[in-house]
C-alpha cells in the first residue's frame, strides 16, 4: 500500500477511536486520546510515522510513545492496529 493512502486510512481510524491527531510532517502523526485532568480516562501522547521497513520494498507504521501509562498506550495501539488492516 502507498503511503498517502495509508495516511488516510490511519486518519480515519483515529477518528472512529477519537483520538486526536495533528501533522508533524507529511508521514508523521501526533496523537492523543483522554485527558490529562479526567479521572475517567488516562491521557496518552504518542507519535505515529509511516516509513519503509529496512531491505523490504513495503512500508509500516512506527508507533513511539511519548506520555502516558504504558499499558494505556498498549490498549489504545492494539485498537488502532486492529483496524488498520495494513
Amino acid at each position: 500500500m502507498q503511503p498517502d493512502t495509508m495516511m488516510r486510512k490511519i486518519c480515519d481510524v483515529l477518528m472512529k477511536h477519537d483520538v486526536r491527531y495533528e501533522n508533524i510532517d507529511q508521514y508523521t502523526l501526533l496523537c492523543w486520546h483522554g485527558a490529562d485532568n479526567s479521572s475517567s480516562q488516562v491521557f496518552v501522547q504518542w507519535e505515529m510515522e509511516v516509513c519503509r521497513l529496512p531491505r523490504l520494498s513495503v512500508y509500516g507504521v512506527r508507533f513511539r510513545r511519548i506520555a502516558g501509562p504504558a499499558i494505556s498506550f498498549k490498549m489504545i495501539a492494539t485498537k488502532v492496529t486492529g483496524d488498520l488492516n495494513l
